[in-house]
């Protein structure tokens, strides 16, 4: 599949989860690590590599290679989530797909389709535990829809705290996943009572309940 893409003159993006091998994570695959095989294994058709750790005229380069087609292959990391736009690029491969978020991989996919070819993103896995999350992405091209349902299915973290990702049984307010429209009334319902202003001392009432309840933003430190 990737070959056809290759014969055709397409460009394909290879996205891994992490830039090198780390004997913490030893299941991930690694763009740096994977170099020297995609290109023994894909002979005559150049690779690029692209990661956060470039300087940002490396960066440039990688990329401005690929959109010409010097380097038809580019493995690169996450950074090209948002911001890059190569038409010919007609095909994507996203290893440890498990390790990126549902939006993310919404957005990852959007680096593909950009122009007339008819493109694909392929989503591998290494954990079957973790294909009912991914099909969500079959289902659906809403990103707002998706990144609900990341929230949904990854939990919000730990909102004052490090942890980026999970339930918080112990938030004692609401669920962001769940309870997000109350959030959503009650910013609406604000911003109306305050207009343009955020000063509350026209508001003594409100104030003053407001001071009462402020322990509360200090749960989690």
């Amino acid at each position: 599949m990737m070959m056809d893409e290759l014969e055709a003159e397409g460009r394909v993006y290879l996205v891994y989860p992490v830039i090198e091998l780390s004997e913490q994570l030893p299941l991930l695959r690694a763009a740096s690590a994977e170099f020297e095989t995609i290109s023994t294994r894909f002979r005559g058709y150049s690779c690029g590599l692209l990661h956060g750790r470039m300087k940002s005229d490396e960066k440039d380069e990688s990329l401005r290679r690929f959109r010409s087609g010097e380097t038809p292959i580019l493995l690169s990391t996450q950074v090209i989530e948002i911001g890059v736009d190569v038409p010919d690029a007609s095909m994507m491969v996203v290893m440890n797909a498990e390790r990126f978020g549902i939006a993310q991989l919404h957005q990852l996919r959007g680096r593909v389709g950009r122009g007339e070819r008819k493109s694909k993103c392929l989503l591998l896995a290494s954990t079957a535990s973790s294909l009912n999350r991914l099909k969500v992405l079959e289902r659906s091209s809403d990103g707002f829809h998706l990144a609900n349902m990341d929230l949904l299915l990854r939990g919000p973290g730990d909102l004052l705290g490090k942890k980026q990702s999970g339930h918080l049984p112990e938030f004692p307010v609401a669920r962001l996943e769940i309870d997000g429209h109350i959030l959503q009334d009650a910013h609406k319902a604000a911003l109306k009572i305050l207009g343009a202003s955020h000063n509350l001392d026209k508001f003594p009432e409100l104030k003053a309940e407001l001071s009462m309840r402020q322990p509360l933003s200090l749960l989690g430190d």
